[in-house]
């Protein structure tokens, strides 16, 4: 049965499903929403698990058309996250004792520098960027570059466990165990 709704798809994309407004309607809508798309998943995963039979049993064709199937579905998912960016990145620096850490820009566990020297080399612009921070990572948005970086915040006593390894696969040994 299908019913008719009373309420235009722009009244339905302006419900934050986080803070309901209305009561049990709007409450009613994004149960409805989350349902859906929990059956959604749940159907992907059951496609992926069939197509995976199927190529075990040397059955590319079907594993492909099924594969096909799950990119249709998945286009479908939008996925957006909204993350909060409750300070710029000079403020978000100082959650982190400088005599403690240490900047790695780049991501790749190789090289870092001094939070000093860090805020010394970049730009005011950059400074002051929207951003904000977990355990060990700077995540701020980089308007020059248009995206979202994430930067590590490495504590000085994992300095050496870093950088004084004689071999990579050591250096990711060891970093795992701390």
């Amino acid at each position: 049965m299908n019913r008719e709704s009373k309420w235009t798809q722009k009244y339905k994309d302006s419900i934050d499903c986080s803070k309901p407004q209305k009561g049990f309607s709007q409450r009613a809508h994004c149960q409805g929403l989350k349902k859906r798309k929990k059956s959604k998943s749940s159907i992907l995963v059951s496609i992926n698990r069939i197509a995976m039979i199927f190529e075990n049993e040397n059955r590319f064709d079907i594993a492909d058309e099924l594969n096909t199937v799950f990119h249709k579905i998945a286009a479908k998912f939008k996925p957006t996250y909204e993350v909060p960016f409750p300070m710029n990145l000079d403020d978000a620096l100082n959650n982190y004792d400088s005599g403690n850490y240490e900047v790695d820009v780049e991501g790749d566990w190789e090289e870092t520098e001094t939070v000093k020297d860090f805020r010394e080399e970049a730009s005011d612009d950059l400074l002051h960027s929207p951003a904000t921070v977990d355990d060990n990572h700077l995540i701020f948005y980089n308007e020059d570059e248009d995206h979202v970086e994430v930067m590590n915040m490495v504590p000085k006593h994992h300095l050496d466990t870093l950088h004084k390894n004689p071999s990579k696969q050591t250096k990711f040994i060891k970093r795992a165990e701390d």
